[in-house]
């Protein structure tokens, strides 16, 4: 029987997974010629044997794919071709490709790697750079693709002859590993005092030197492999305390590592989809509920709250940390508060020394540094919520039908949880979050992390797309490409249209043919010099995005201020009604009330009616990170939520919105008046949300909507998607972000999305 020639053409997430070396496997398993390359848009295959042999070697391609891998097409092409060959082998790629598929994110340390690194008996014992096919840094040790050792940072670490044969040999994991090291020929570590006193560079004294002063209550400062992150013992308060105050983190919560899903189940409560999320691949930090009567320092990992981002080892580094000492660890980043996760020695020293007690070096060089990813799952629906998207999710946008383009685009997104989107091809990008670019410097390594995708895709703009608000730093550093590029186009996204368009996006529903209602709720976003925009409804049908309604305007007074102190929303909603007059001093309540008079600027904030009905219902505090009084409310109406002995209170039951607007001082009256009956906290809280969910109804329904999306920061609320899907998902079709966050890291996207859609 002949054998006959196919070539074979994969595109997705297949460079950085073990994909050739998979395939190598694979054509041996069915007797199969020919050979396996990487190409610019992803893997190609030429298969020489009889055609029963080609086609099933070709479906099991799929089936039996690596972990890692995403395959976004396959196809299989027969050829004309007499050519034969002896044997399958792995070509080298083709240098200086101009690349056009998805990036590989970094992997979390495998099981397998895992155990070796544990077992005295094996030669990468306490190596904690342990890595193979299938696990470990990707996208943060590359400096070009594709994805190649020479093109990455293990360029700089030549294999010995053990891991060379290793990666020699297809019987081996490590087949064709890029990432493949030991202790004989790969990182290095240093520990280290934070006065530079060198205490130890040999690896197994070194985890054990951590756990001694982990248990002293100290402060490590450790290289991972996307970044340092600062550890201390989360069952010691002053430990953790000294942290708060050396990073000047007042309350915002602190992430904690686990060394198994056995500990995490000791202290938080967990479910099957939770734990699969902890487990995967992303490891990301998890939010968990907790459970009673535990030993951690509760009061100072996460102040008021009933819940905890808990995290697995996602590298080889905390893995040996967490086998040493045991105990739950804070894992936060390593940076000083508001600033970028420092990635070199020299970052690290300069910005720490005032923070950690000891230092954790290793000589790997990161490139692209990167927070730790967190997502929640809402406690009814298990609906999956993306806080912050960053190691083991970004850059990759996978399922999203990119738009044709013959333009190379960037869009800059806005100033706060700031990411970049690039769309240098026909693949679209999203960078790692960024953070506050009114940091200066964030707004550095924002300006590093464009440079880096310029190099990396060799691309130059012809679009630049940005935030409306003519003040922020992001839209100011649209013009620095006026006079280094010419012939560029520049356009304004408004920030409510970005956030809608981002949804529309992910879901691939521009093409739906009926109109969908856009629930776009978040603190804030520039709408015109005397309007700030926060509640919106947004039509979409046919490439036309329209405003139909809003939050009923309130004064917008004293800046920053209104944002950080939940009382004086609740002043300018309630326009300085006499009830709440007992708090505020004298000189307080004249100047505000003066201001809410005089106000021209107005805003339909619902981010800052969340602030002022926290308020109300006792958080009398200053706000001291973005959504901290929000989440109070979450915490108190999902209390009585759970408890399922809910008799559901509309305040503006058969009221009808005229022009689509919620009555935002109405709504805050009736909140009071229950207040001020003494009707307890937790349902006042609930009814709220109840509430903001029947003037979803309701405005769906005179717009005859029955396909609503929801988008902006309000929607990292798990009760308010909880109560979504209990009383809205019957009639309605409901649409959530899934795979990028709700908040303003979509603002990018959107920006994109938004271009290359809508004609109005």
């Amino acid at each position: 029987m002949n054998n006959n020639n196919s070539a074979i053409y994969i595109s997705g997430r297949v460079q950085g997974v073990g994909f050739r070396p998979f395939i190598y496997n694979l054509a041996t398993k069915y007797n199969i010629k020919g050979f396996v390359t990487n190409t610019e848009f992803g893997v190609f295959i030429i298969a020489n044997a009889i055609q029963k042999d080609i086609d099933a070697f070709y479906q099991q391609i799929d089936i039996q794919k690596p972990v890692g891998a995403r395959i976004n097409t396959i196809r299989k092409e027969e050829l004309d071709s007499n050519e034969t060959y002896t044997s399958f082998c792995i070509k080298p790629t083709e240098p200086n490709l101009e690349i056009d598929l998805p990036l590989t994110p970094d992997f979390a340390i495998c099981h397998n790697c895992s155990k070796e690194m544990l077992d005295s008996k094996n030669r990468r014992y306490y190596y904690p750079f342990t890595t193979c096919t299938q696990c470990g840094p990707r996208y943060s040790i590359t400096k070009k693709f594709p994805f190649e050792r020479e093109n990455t940072a293990m360029h700089d670490f030549r294999m010995c002859p053990e891991c060379d044969n290793e990666y020699k040999n297809n019987l081996y994991i490590r087949f064709h590993s890029q990432t493949n090291s030991c202790r004989n020929c790969g990182i290095t570590l240093e520990m280290s005092t934070n006065t530079g006193e060198i205490l130890s560079k040999e690896n197994t004294e070194i985890f054990k030197i951590i756990s001694e002063k982990l248990e002293l209550g100290k402060i490590v400062a450790l290289k991972n492999t996307a970044g340092y992150l600062l550890i201390c013992d989360a069952t010691n308060e002053k430990a953790v305390q000294e942290l708060r105050i050396r990073k000047k983190r007042v309350s915002k919560p602190f992430a904690v590592l686990f060394k198994d899903t056995e500990t995490i189940k000791k202290y938080l409560n967990t479910n099957e989809i939770e734990e699969d999320e902890l487990k995967s691949v992303e490891a990301p930090i998890v939010i968990l509920t907790l459970k009673k009567g535990l030993d951690l320092a509760l009061n100072e990992i996460a102040p008021n709250l009933a819940t905890i981002g808990a995290l697995l080892p996602n590298s080889g580094t905390l893995k040996l940390v967490s086998e040493n000492f045991k105990k739950p660890i804070i894992a936060t980043s390593g940076n000083f508060h508001g600033s970028p996760i420092c990635s070199t020695k020299i970052e690290a020293i300069e910005s720490l020394r005032n923070i950690a007690d000891y230092f954790l070096h290793n000589s790997l060089e990161i490139q692209h540094a990167q927070d730790d990813s967190a997502v929640k799952f809402s406690e009814k629906y298990s609906k999956k919520i993306i806080l912050r998207r960053s190691r083991g999710f970004a850059p990759n946008v996978m399922n999203f039908k990119t738009p044709k383009s013959s333009h190379k685009i960037l869009c800059l997104g806005g100033d706060l949880k700031n990411t970049i989107t690039v769309l240098p091809n026909t693949n679209c990008y999203i960078s790692e979050y960024i953070g506050d670019l009114g940091h200066y410097d964030t707004f550095l390594k924002f300006e590093k992390t464009i440079g880096n995708y310029f190099k990396i895709f060799h691309f130059k703009p012809e679009v630049v797309l940005f935030d409306k608000h003519p003040q922020y730093e992001s839209s100011r550093y649209s013009k620095t490409f006026m006079d280094s590029i010419s012939n560029i186009h520049f356009q304004d996204v408004q920030h409510h249209k970005a956030h809608f368009s981002a949804l529309l996006g992910e879901k691939n529903l521009w093409e739906t043919p009926r109109k969908i209602l856009g629930i776009i709720w978040d603190g804030m976003g520039y709408g015109t010099e005397n309007e700030i925009w926060g509640g919106e409804f947004f039509t979409y049908h046919n490439n036309s995005m329209e405003r139909i309604g809003h939050l009923e305007y309130y004064p917008w007074i004293l800046g920053d201020k209104m944002s950080k102190n939940p009382k004086i929303s609740a002043l300018s909603i309630s326009e300085a009604n006499p009830v709440l007059k007992k708090y505020f001093d004298v000189n307080e309540w004249n100047v505000y009330s003066k201001n809410i008079k005089n106000s021209d600027i107005k805003t339909s904030s619902i981010g800052r009616l969340f602030d002022a009905v926290s308020f109300i219902l006792g958080f009398n505090g200053i706000i001291r990170f973005e959504g901290e009084a929000s989440m109070y409310l979450e915490k108190l109406g999902q209390k009585q939520f759970l408890e399922n002995k809910n008799n559901f209170m509309d305040y503006l039951e058969n009221m009808e919105f005229t022009n689509n607007g919620i009555p935002t001082k109405l709504l805050f009256e009736r909140i009071i008046l229950e207040n001020n009956k003494n009707t307890k906290a937790e349902v006042i809280a609930l009814n709220f949300h109840y509430t903001l969910i029947k003037a979803i109804e309701k405005i769906a329904i005179q717009n005859n909507c029955n396909i609503l999306a929801f988008s902006g920061g309000v929607f990292q609320n798990t009760l308010l998607i909880d109560l979504i899907m209990t009383f809205l998902s019957k009639d309605f079709r409901l649409h959530f972000h899934e795979n990028i966050s709700p908040n303003d890291e979509n603002i990018s996207f959107g920006q994109l999305n938004y271009y290359q859609n809508i004609k109005n």
